[in-house]
């Protein structure tokens, strides 16, 4: 410890790390608060923070007590805008492997409308506006994902010491919109339409490709969106799903059916220098964007509406209705099995699952009339 003077020292730490102190008396109290860290803070800030303190003391006022209330009033400053987009990156893009989504709600609806604003000052009126702005445009699924976006940001703040109360909470969810998990799946006549409908689809081929690659497969969007022609195997007829593609973490061996080993070769001559299966544009490193299948997906007309991973369920579903063994349709879709045999069943079933995705694949060019073609 290096004294300066009027109770201004610098310490030096083990690490060669050098904080400023100040010690003092209050009220008869010895006591010691720190004025930040050198060089961060040169030798005239520190001593200009020593007098301040010291004026301060005199007057019967703690630096404690001061420091506390400069720190509030900075943190008060803190817009939305500004807090928002450090939850985005320190929380957001660290917990989702698609947090695009996140960041649509932020830019389209809370930084229009609260990003300039103190993030102290926003209070739940603030908030209700433009939840239920977006649940009378008839979106109640997107006013209360936004709804829990705002609760998660105020539950970050308050974790981080920039506010104390969180408005979001004086809008339940239970008034904006019943949180459902969806179950839709296609019956067999459904599938029938969307197959023959998707060939005739004014769409790219890739596209048309792509929904077929879904279908057949079992898999996730995201999965196949990032899929590198590295991944693929057309000899052996096998794709993999590595880790860091896989919604679990779990890599995936898919044993493709031969109805898939041809759309594959198909889409790889529509860009054979291409080292994605499917790149933005001219990109070749870059995959498509996340909403890209979802804008182009054709849903035939007189049919309930679906979405692309509703496919995904039409397939795990129909595929236990014709009676295959629940254990080769839970590891094609890369689930988890929960408990002890979960842990302990490391069993692939490769062979039974090449056999039973071979007949799935069978099964849908029936339904389209397709049996001797694929």
């Amino acid at each position: 410890m290096v004294a300066d003077g009027g109770g201004l020292a610098i310490e030096v730490m083990p690490n060669a790390q050098r904080y400023w102190r100040m010690r003092f008396r209050l009220c008869g109290k010895p006591s010691v608060i720190g004025l930040g860290r050198f060089p961060e803070v040169g030798l005239s800030d520190a001593r200009a923070k020593r007098n301040e303190l010291a004026a301060a003391i005199r007057a019967g006022e703690s630096p404690g007590d001061q420091k506390r209330k400069e720190r509030a009033d900075a943190l008060r400053s803190v817009t939305v805008r500004e807090f928002a987009q450090r939850y985005y990156v320190e929380v957001v893009e660290k917990a989702r492997k698609e947090p695009r989504a996140m960041l649509r709600y932020l830019t389209r609806d809370v930084y229009p409308a609260l990003g300039a604003m103190p993030l102290g000052k926003v209070n739940a009126q603030d908030m209700q506006e433009i939840i239920f702005a977006k649940k009378a445009a008839g979106h109640d699924q997107a006013a209360l994902a936004l709804r829990n976006l705002l609760k998660r940001i105020w539950d970050y703040a308050i974790v981080r010491g920039l506010t104390k109360e969180n408005p979001a909470k004086d809008t339940p969810a239970k008034y904006i919109a019943a949180s459902r998990a969806r179950t839709r799946k296609l019956t067999e006549a459904e599938i029938r339409v969307f197959l023959r409908d998707l060939d005739r689809a004014r769409i790219e081929e890739r596209y048309r490709i792509a929904f077929k690659l879904i279908l057949l497969n079992l898999v996730r969007k995201s999965e196949l969106r990032k899929a590198a022609w590295s991944h693929v195997d057309l000899e052996k007829g096998e794709w993999t799903i590595p880790e860091e593609n896989a919604k679990n973490g779990k890599e995936l061996l898919i044993l493709l059916s031969r109805q898939s080993v041809e759309l594959f070769r198909r889409l790889r001559a529509l860009d054979p220098d291409a080292v994605l299966v499917l790149p933005m544009g001219k990109s070749r490193t870059q995959p498509i964007g996340a909403s890209t299948l979802n804008r182009v997906m054709p849903v035939p007309e007189g049919l309930p509406h679906f979405t692309i991973h509703d496919l995904r369920r039409t397939a795990s579903t129909r595929l236990n209705e014709m009676e295959w063994n629940e254990l080769w349709v839970e590891k094609a879709l890369n689930h988890s099995k929960k408990g002890v045999s979960g842990i302990y069943n490391r069993a692939e079933y490769a062979k039974q699952r090449r056999e039973m995705l071979q007949a799935w694949a069978d099964y849908l060019d029936s339904l389209r009339g397709l049996e001797d073609r694929t």
